[in-house]
């Protein structure tokens, strides 16, 4: 049996009773984890910074933002909660008929959530879950011990199990849960395993939310505010240690520019790390040992303007600035998560040649950056 099938059905239960589509259920449920999190706000803190989120900024963000969704979702709720008339053919309107979407709840709710928001891309799609009346499952990164075994821990003081329960994650857990016939899946994470996610969903007709990465480009172009341009892609692409889905993936800089783009970024490299950023409390590690060494291989030398040292047993690895690139470098091959910024030029005012690079590339963006006068 299915070691994840006992709890399952549990939620399935409460489900089926029809008391999770109550405006108080799911008040209380939005409480409950607005008190975890606030009541033990240090404890998922220091979890975070034992992990890689070293940087003071990024963890506090984690526990203050999940907590703060819970107030967001309860100020909306009356209003999301209400039936909504939708138009109707002309002729059946003529005869008296209406449409109204009533918003229903799925089920029981898988939430899949990433290393790199161990906390806020966990819990924000589970309060959205519990704010629509779904009972949720939630399974971490196996890279986050440490704040795995806080949920663990507080998890089932805070909730009743079926309706929020927490299991530790992990290539062979998930892939017993993706075995279970959920009402709807979350998952945020990388590319690959969202296929094997998406794949599983198919074969029990599941409705799945895909939340991916991608290549971001930031554009600048020859009228752009080089000074303020450099220093926000910089910062982009080097906060939350460049682990980040919408952090940019390269630049795009305009030849007349492109000169005193790097000089720029360099500066602001230093203006934000310092010159030791191995010794700046607000920059972050990379998730652990294998990463930094992914990561370390996708640098060419030859094109290194800053930074590029590493220290594997650290997880570290320098905020690097590498130009010029081009689509051949190993660098533009996929997404590169971490804390690299990789730019190169182009002759015209985004010309059509930029165009079909985006297009070939185009699936793997999360957002795009245009500076611009």
């Amino acid at each position: 049996m299915n070691q994840f099938q006992k709890i399952f059905d549990a939620q399935k239960a409460l489900f089926a009773t029809g008391v999770t589509r109550s405006y108080e259920w799911r008040v209380d449920q939005l409480d409950r984890m607005a008190r975890m999190i606030r009541e033990n706000e240090a404890r998922f803190q220091q979890a975070m910074a034992k992990e890689f989120k070293t940087a003071s900024q990024e963890y506090i963000f984690e526990t203050a933002a999940s907590a703060g969704e819970s107030e967001v979702q309860k100020s909306q709720l009356k209003e999301w909660m209400k039936p909504v008339e939708a138009p109707v053919p002309q002729f059946l309107a003529k005869t008296g008929h209406k449409g109204i979407i009533y918003r229903e709840p799925y089920g029981v709710a898988l939430i899949i959530g990433p290393f790199n928001g161990p906390l806020l891309l966990l819990i924000r799609p589970t309060l959205a879950a519990l704010a629509a009346g779904n009972t949720c499952i939630l399974t971490l990164s196996e890279a986050l011990p440490e704040t795995t075994k806080v949920l663990l821990d507080l998890v089932p003081k805070y909730f009743d199990p079926s309706a929020v329960t927490v299991v530790a994650g992990g290539k062979e857990q998930n892939t017993e849960l993706l075995k279970l016939s959920f009402d709807f899946i979350f998952f945020t994470g990388s590319t690959f395993v969202g296929k094997i996610v998406a794949q599983a969903a198919a074969k029990n007709l599941t409705p799945v939310l895909l939340e991916l990465g991608g290549m971001n480009p930031a554009i600048v172009d020859e009228t752009a505010n080089i000074p303020d341009a450099a220093k926000k892609i910089v910062w982009g692409a080097m906060a939350w240690g460049g682990q980040w889905c919408t952090s940019p993936g390269y630049a795009y800089v305009h030849e007349s520019v492109a000169d005193a783009f790097a000089a720029e970024a360099k500066k602001a490299l230093v203006e934000l790390f310092g010159n030791d950023p191995r010794s700046n409390s607000d920059y972050s590690r990379i998730i652990n040992a294998r990463t930094v060494d992914r990561l370390a291989s996708l640098i060419d030398p030859a094109k290194v303007i800053a930074g590029a040292k590493s220290d594997r047993d650290a997880h570290y690895l320098d905020p690097t600035l590498l130009y010029p690139v081009t689509w051949d470098d190993k660098i533009m091959e996929d997404e590169v998560f971490g804390p690299i910024l990789s730019w190169w030029t182009h002759c015209r005012s985004f010309d059509r040649s930029a165009r079909a690079s985006f297009s070939k590339n185009g699936p793997w963006r999360s957002c795009d950056r245009y500076f611009s006068e």
